[in-house]
This record gives structure tokens, C-alpha cells and sequence, in this order.
């Protein structure tokens, strides 16, 4: 079995595999190596794929180093069985690289846009002969909550859930409605721009925030909260395979 482990900026998630089956994943607020060690302890799994947005963790390292199983610290210049057209690999995040491997790994041969609606929201897209040829960053709901609030004198820092109308009818549904409406609107935007050159596009939303915003888009949406732990055990069997390879 593999192990997997994700730490972005809000969250830790580990998962664990049995080939390509998903046995079990896991969130913690904090990315506390006792986690990782526990679920080492009761699933017994025979090597790990780690990525991270966040800043360098010793203890987290210190852990992995400590466990005595092999290792794979993905980054976005790892081997991976698509080919990466991003100009500057060394800056691309571990995350989502392995989120467009493993959309292609569940829709092979097909060109799909993959929307991680976490932080930051992401839009990444790769072709059906398997080329990732980048994409683009946006701000998330609270990033933009916070940035309303800090870059101001007088609006508040209000909350993400409760009424989006479509005019909002005081400063607080202002805001609200402007942010996750927007979103919507930008999500909106970026499907109907790929659907025009890729008419069998299929498209992939991941991330926390994904339910809020698969109504707005309003299209036949392939939803998986998974996406990026499918792609970082991809990446482990790749690399066995590749291993193995070399070996004959």
C-alpha cells in the first residue's frame, strides 16, 4: 500500500491506496507528524509521496526521515507520466501537478481542465495525448474576504457563508454576494473560453471549496475531493515503474 501526504496552506490530508483504490484519507487542521505516524502505524504501507505548499515543516521531515520507508518529495520537476509544458518547473506547485495527474489518471486520453477551488483557485489544463501546458492562479473566498477587509479603512472582515443576492442589500451581502458570485462569474468565464477550443473538454472540480460553486457553473461538472492524493499515488507508481525499467 501507498501512504500519501498533502499539506497546503490551511490543511494536512493523508490518504492511503491499495493500487489505485483509495482506502482512506484523512484532513487535520494541524500538520502534526503524529498524524502521518499513526497512519503509518495501522495501515502499514510500503512507501509515501509527500507534497507541500506550506513552509518548510523540520518535524515533518524529521518524521518521514524517522519512518524508514521510502520517500518521494514531490515537486513540480518530479518525473511524472505527462509532460510538463510549464516554462518554469522548479516554481510549479507539487499540488497541482499531481491534481493533473490524477484527473488524467480517472480520464485518460481526454483534454480536461482541472479547477482546484481551495486558497488560491487554480485552472490547470492538460491535453489529451497527456501535455499539462500550465495555467492560472486566482485568489480564494477568503483570500479575497481578508484583502477587502486589510487593503481598506472601513469594510469589515465578514464571514463566507450566509445570503449572496443578486444586488446585495447592505455592506455585508455587498461583499459576500461580490466575492462568491464573482468566483462563479470567473468560473464561468474560464469553462466557456476552453469549451470553445476544446469542444469535448471535460472538466474536474476539487478542492474545499468546490461545492460552493459547482451550482454556479451550471455544466456537467466531475467532482473528486481526492484529485490530488489520486495524482501523488500516481506518481509513486510511476515511479516503480520506472524503477523497474532500469532495472531490466
Amino acid at each position: 500500500m501507498n501512504l500519501t501526504i498533502d499539506i497546503g496552506n490551511t490543511r494536512m490530508k493523508v490518504a492511503v491506496f491499495d493500487g489505485d483504490r483509495l482506502v482512506v484519507e484523512q484532513g487535520f487542521e494541524e500538520s502534526d507528524p503524529r498524524h502521518i505516524r499513526h497512519m503509518v502505524e495501522r495501515y502499514r504501507p510500503e512507501r509515501i509521496a509527500h507534497c507541500t505548499v506550506a513552509a518548510e515543516n523540520p518535524a515533518i521531515n524529521a518524521v518521514l526521515d524517522d519512518l524508514g520507508l521510502p520517500v518521494l518529495h514531490v515537486t513540480g520537476c518530479t518525473p511524472a507520466p505527462v509532460s510538463v509544458g510549464y516554462r518554469t518547473p522548479h516554481t510549479l506547485g507539487a499540488d497541482r501537478l499531481a491534481a493533473v495527474v490524477g484527473a488524467a489518471a480517472l480520464q485518460p486520453n481526454t483534454d480536461l481542465l482541472v479547477i482546484d477551488a481551495g486558497t488560491c483557485i487554480t485552472y490547470d489544463f492538460i491535453t489529451a495525448d497527456g501535455h499539462y501546458l500550465g495555467g492560472n492562479i486566482s485568489p480564494g473566498v477568503e483570500m479575497r474576504l481578508e484583502a477587502l477587509h486589510a487593503r481598506t479603512a472601513r469594510l469589515p472582515r465578514i464571514e463566507a457563508d450566509g445570503d449572496t443576492p443578486d444586488v446585495g442589500y447592505d455592506t455585508t451581502t455587498a461583499i459576500r454576494a461580490g466575492v462568491v458570485r464573482g468566483i462563479g462569474y470567473e468560473l464561468q468565464g474560464c469553462i466557456r473560453h476552453w469549451q470553445k477550443r476544446h469542444a469535448r473538454l471535460k472538466i474536474f472540480l476539487t478542492g474545499g471549496d468546490r461545492y460552493a460553486f459547482s451550482d454556479a457553473v451550471r455544466v456537467n461538472l466531475l467532482t473528486d475531493s481526492h484529485l490530488v492524493a489520486r495524482g501523488l499515488n500516481r506518481l509513486l507508481q510511476y515511479q516503480q515503474e520506472q524503477q523497474g525499467q532500469h532495472a531490466r
